[in-house]
Parts: structure tokens; C-alpha cells; sequence
């Protein structure tokens, strides 16, 4: 059936404006933000060892032990600073490339199950959705599992439907890197997806026959073969390995009993808004589709397709409720699974000729955003409002720049809603995709703004301008989210004194030597040896290190959120020098 949009281009073409528009909002400007002190500084710094000669096999944070995580992800950002240099845009390579793969998979899939307006529509609003791709283009685990995770559930569909062994077989291999991207989790889910299919919706399925299909020998030696090796080499390797991987980081952080205590909680709820910022834009043009749009009807791959991806997306969003331990990036997979739910839908109005009767419906979503974004912008010319965004630290120039955002993406939204209306899907959703570009600039641009506030990169600039030959480094108390990104921007190993931080926890209980958790005691050492020290004090800390007496002697430079103190390298001092890599541009 010919598309609506462009009524003589060929689905190459709408298929490749798709991909474009997604590949703008996940690389364009990519490298800007610095890297984080949260997460991203961490795997970074795991990555950036790999890289420079450490251990592939355990990942090491600041020179000791991390195995909170499988390698995957340490692995490819390894590969990329080797090929590309290190930076941030190379760091969080992977994880964008990713999340463009998951939209160019819709594509594909609606392809292959002859629907390519339902493998475009998933696509746009995978690429586009401003929460999604927020998280895609930051470091973390979450993103390239996505990709890996929902390869193997659309296999496993297809082989469920069409009764194919071989499909099932070759859900194995991705299930297994994403299984070694974030751990057991990604067999557990699958697992539990499939075995409530099993129970509650079998089909045409007996129960019994279904289940011995699951457990075909081949599939389960083929996930064998490629996820046991790290594993089983990481258990020979790493000693208490077992128990903190599997049990402290899998079981226990669900129930969010965790050793040491570093997970969120949040009420029964926490998730709601989480995923309405998730789609953003798009939750009132998808709430139009879940209302307007036909019944999912029929028993055929598509359909069952769509009615998978529904009941993943209502289990995942259960069981991640249910969970001690609580994060946003969790539900990632929902905004996929619910997008292709929905375009089935949408696939399905054009099949059954009710799609011009549907498409002033989803107009009337994306002008409903539009109309919204412009009311926003009106009540960002109210003092109190203005004096609000100003206290919570948004700067002055990205304040300024507000009225030029709503502007922008109310336009966007609004045009493409006309263009809906008029019955012109794919223009219209196109045009509609862009409010993101907009978005996802705006947000490039304030991570820059904020990078005193986020960032250590600053910092470590002015440690390196006032102590040219280096200096051994401390933190008081703290590392992540506070000055883990001190490491890759250059000061390499961060010691931490009186250290409190749960990700150093067990690589520092299971140190051979060298491990960055020290006392006081080794601060007054490489002080009494000459060295050239600097010791990193967040404020919140700073009256307690001060009682101490460690910073007699000592120069300061003052930061927003620390105090750098300092003291140069003694005269005629026999220690060795400081080795610290370069700096990160």
C-alpha cells in the first residue's frame, strides 16, 4: 500500500530520513558536556585503564577491583579510545551508536514483517524521544543492552510465532552480549516475559510443548558458549567474585539490601513520571494511538509482535515498581517496546483504510505538545518563574535562551500537527521528529554552561596550571558522584582518605596492593617526603577536614562546590615524581 507521505518516494528514502533525524539528536555535539562525576566518570576510567594495558578481564576503577558490572561496555569503550583517542565523544560512543542501532532495528523489523510504517513510526519515536535519547548519549549500561536485549525478545517473538528453532537459537548470541553488558538481569527478564507468555497467553501453543521449545539444548549452548567464559574466568580470577556479582549486585540490590548501601528508593509511583519524560513529546500523540487506534486483531507476526511488546512493557514497568532499588534508565526498554506497540496500531489503521480518520486524532497530540511548550514559554516571562529557574542554576544565557527553545519546538510541533491534520502522515511525523533536535541542542548547550557543577574538569585545569609537574592527588571522604572525573581528566591514582565511597568498597577490601582507600596517615607521608601534594575537600566537608589540621602549610583555591589545597614539590626532595597521564582535551 502506497505511504501517504511523498506519495512517489521509495521507503529507502523515508526510512533514511528517519535514521538522519535520530543520528542528529544521539551524535550531534556529543562530545560537548565534559564527562561526569557520576557513572560516566567511573566507566570511563575502567575503559581508559583497559586501554592503557590493565586487566580486560577485571575491570578496575582507580587501580583496584570493579565488578559491579560484566565488560562489555569497558571493552567497546576500549577498543573506541584506541582507535579514536580518548575523550568524551569517543567515551560515550558506544552507548549512542547503540541506541541508533535499536532505531535502525525497528526498521528493519517492520521490514521484515512487511509493515513499514510501523518500523518507521517505532524508529522516529525511539530516535526522537527526548528522555531516551538523553540517557543514550551518556555512559552507561543501560543503552547498549537496549540494543542486544530487544534483538533477542524480537527473535524469540518470531520463533514463538513461527514455531522456528533456528530464530530461537539466534536470540541466543544477543541475549548473551546483553548478558554480558549488565549482567543476569537480561536473562531474568527475557525469562520472565516469556515464561508469563507461557502461562497466560500460550496462544496456540500446548503448555508443555512451549516450554520444551524455551528450552531447546542448542539455544542454551549457544548462550553458554559466548557468556560463560568471562564469567567463569572472572570467578578463577577475582576472589569473593561469586558472591558480590551475582548475589550483592543481582538478588540483593532488588531487594534493595545492597553491601554497601548505594541504590535509590522511590514510592510504588516513581516511575510514572519518569516515563512521561521519557516520550516527552510524544506521550500525547501515543496516548491518541492507545485510544483512537484499532485493536490489535489477528494471528499474525505482527499482531503477536504487538502484543508481546505490550506485556513486556506492563512487566518490566511491575517489576522494576516492585524493586528496592529504583533508577530512571531502568524502564529504557519501555519507550521501544511501547513505541512498536503503538505502531502496530498505527500500521494496522493504514491496512484496514481507517488511517485518514485517525490522523486529525494524532494532529490533535502533537498541536496538544505544541500548545503546551508555547504556554510554557509564556509562563517563563513570569517573575516567579523566572527567579525559580534562576535559583535551582540555570544559567543566564541558557535562561535567555528559553523563549528561543519553546519557540522553536512549539513551531515544530504545531506545523507538523497542521500537516497531520491535512492528512499527511509521514510529513507530518517528520516535521514533528525535529522538535527534538531543538530539545536535545538546548540540553547539549546547558551540560556545557553547568560543567562547574557536574564536572571536575575545571578543576583539574587549574591544579594542573598551578602545579605544572603534577602532584599526587587526594579527595577527602568522597569520589563518585562528587570527583570521580578527576581521574580522567589526568590525575591517576585518586587516593581517597577516610573513604566512604560504596563503588571503591570491594576493590579496596580485595586490594593486593596499591589500593586507593587510605588514612590520613598517607597524606602527612608524602607531605613529610616532599612530594607535591593537592587534596580535593568538598564544601559539605570542609569544616571537618579543616578540624584535622592536614591543611597547615598548605594554599587553597576556592571552587563552587570544593576547596583545592596545595603545596609544591620541596626543594632537593628524593621522591619519586608524580606520573600523571595527560590531560583530556
Amino acid at each position: 500500500m502506497p505511504t501517504p507521505f511523498l506519495r512517489n518516494a521509495p521507503d529507502w528514502l523515508l526510512d533514511a530520513l528517519v535514521l538522519l533525524i535520530a543520528a542528529i539528536c544521539l551524535f550531534w555535539g556529543l562530545g560537548g558536556p565534559p564527562i561526569r562525576d557520576n557513572n560516566e566518570a567511573l566507566y570511563a576510567d575502567i575503559a581508559w585503564a583497559m586501554a592503557r594495558g590493565g586487566s580486560w578481564i577485571i575491570p578496575h576503577l582507580d587501580g583496584v577491583p570493579y565488578i559491579e558490572k560484566p565488560p562489555l561496555l569497558y571493552w567497546l569503550m576500549a577498543a573506541v579510545f584506541k582507535l579514536f583517542g580518548v575523550g568524551a565523544w569517543q567515551a560515550r560512543l558506544p552507548d549512542a551508536l547503540a541506541a541508533w542501532l535499536t532505531s535502525a532495528g525497528c526498521i528493519a523489523y517492520g521490514r521484515h514483517l512487511r509493515a513499514p510504517i510501523a518500523g518507521r513510526f517505532a524508529a522516529l519515536v525511539t530516535g526522537t524521544a527526548l528522555g531516551f535519547v538523553l540517557i543514550a548519549r551518556t555512559i552507561l549500561f543501560d543503552p547498549l543492552m537496549l540494543l542486544f536485549w530487544l534483538s533477542a525478545f524480537a527473535l524469540v517473538v518470531l520463533a514463538v510465532h513461527e514455531r522456528r528453532r533456528a530464530w530461537l537459537r539466534a536470540a541466543a548470541i544477543p541475549l548473551a552480549l546483553a548478558t554480558l553488558t549488565k549482567g543476569p538481569e537480561a536473562l531474568l527478564l527475557l525469562g520472565l516475559i516469556a515464561l508469563l507468555q507461557l502461562v497466560l497467553a500460550p496462544g496456540s501453543w500446548q503448555r508443555a510443548a512451549l516450554l520444551r521449545f524455551y528450552l531447546d539444548p542448542w539455544a542454551i549452548a549457544l548462550f553458554v558458549l559466548v557468556a560463560a567464559p568471562w564469567h567463569l574466568a572472572a570467578v578463577h580470577t577475582q576472589p569473593g567474585f561469586a558472591w558480590f556479582y551475582f548475589v550483592n549486585e543481582t538478588v540483593m540490590r532488588f531487594l534493595g539490601k545492597r553491601i554497601p548501601d548505594d541504590f535509590h528508593t522511590g514510592p510504588w509511583w516513581y516511575y510514572g513520571p519518569k516515563l512521561l519524560i521519557g516520550f516527552l513529546q510524544w506521550t500525547p500523540v501515543l496516548a491518541v494511538l492507545a485510544w483512537r487506534g484499532p485493536a490489535v486483531r489477528g494471528g499474525s507476526a505482527l499482531t503477536a509482535s504487538a502484543r508481546w511488546t505490550r506485556n513486556a512493557a506492563a512487566v518490566l514497568t511491575v517489576f522494576f515498581s516492585m524493586a528496592g532499588n529504583k533508577g530512571a534508565y531502568y524502564l529504557l526498554p519501555v519507550v521501544p517496546l511501547v513505541a512498536w506497540w503503538l505502531a502496530v496500531k498505527l500500521q494496522s489503521a493504514s491496512d484496514e483504510g481507517t488511517l485518514a480518520d485517525l490522523q486529525p486524532w494524532l494532529g490533535a497530540g502533537a498541536a496538544l505538545f505544541g500548545l503546551s511548550a508555547f504556554a510554557l514559554w509564556l509562563g517563563s516571562w513570569t517573575p516567579e518563574l523566572h527567579s525559580h529557574l534562576l535559583r535551582i542554576g540555570l544559567p543566564p544565557a541558557q535562561f535567555a535562551a528559553i523563549p528561543h527553545l519553546i519557540i522553536g519546538t512549539a513551531a515544530l510541533a504545531l506545523l507538523g500537527a497542521g500537516i497531520l491534520a491535512a492528512r499527511r502522515l509521514e510529513l507530518g511525523l517528520l516535521i514533528f521528529g525535529l522538535a527534538a533536535i531543538v530539545m536535545v541542542n538546548f540540553a547539549t548547550d546547558l551540560a556545557i554552561a553547568k560543567t562547574s557543577d557536574t564536572s571536575q574538569k575545571n578543576v583539574a585545569a587549574a591544579i594542573r596550571a598551578a602545579m605544572p609537574g603534577g602532584a599526587e592527588l587526594f579527595s577527602w571522604q568522597t569520589f563518585e558522584d562528587h570527583d570521580a572525573s578527576l581521574l580522567i581528566y589526568g590525575f591517576r591514582p585518586l587516593r581517597v582518605i577516610d573513604s566512604t565511597s560504596s563503588d571503591l568498597w570491594f576493590g579496596c577490601h580485595h586490594a593486593l596492593q596499591g589500593s586507593p582507600c587510605v588514612s590520613p596517615l598517607a597524606l602527612v607521608q608524602a607531605r613529610a617526603e616532599g612530594r607535591a601534594v593537592a587534596i580535593w575537600v568538598p564544601r559539605n566537608r570542609l569544616a571537618g577536614f579543616l578540624e584535622t589540621g592536614l591543611a597547615v602549610g598548605l594554599q587553597a583555591m576556592d571552587f563552587k562546590d570544593s576547596v583545592v589545597f596545595y603545596g609544591q614539590r620541596a626543594r632537593g626532595s628524593q621522591a619519586p615524581l608524580p606520573k600523571n597521564p595527560p590531560a583530556l582535551p
